[in-house]
């Protein structure tokens, strides 16, 4: 290690340990589990599945904004729909934490 510097090595795993305790929490809190891997693997994809919901979950340490990215939605809301699924995106900005649904489901929830 170089004085004065972080060993990338030590962010990487401080990162990876942060994005598993944000995936446990939200299985528990929706009574669903977590995927391997963080469903990297071909067959479970995304963080966290329930009876009903697929949920990705998304870690930032910026206090301020997130961004969200049509890509990653499309992803989810289409294995979500093959798995006859609620996509789900959890995220926690300033320590708050959200969800983010798609307008037709949150309407089904509210029964509007």
């Amino acid at each position: 290690m170089i004085f004065g510097r972080e060993d990338p090595k030590d962010k990487q795993r401080s990162i990876m340990k942060a994005s598993k305790k944000q995936e446990v929490r939200a299985a528990k809190t929706y009574n669903g589990s977590r995927n391997a891997g963080s469903g990297s693997g071909w067959m479970r994809k995304n963080d966290v599945r329930t009876h009903d919901m697929l949920i990705e979950n998304k870690l930032t340490y910026n206090e301020k904004s997130y961004s969200i990215k049509a890509k990653e939605l499309q992803e989810l809301t289409q294995r979500a729909v093959l798995e006859d699924r609620m996509p789900v995106l959890q995220f926690d900005l300033g320590s708050r934490n959200y969800v983010i649904l798609n307008e037709d489901d949150f309407k089904m929830i509210i029964g509007a």
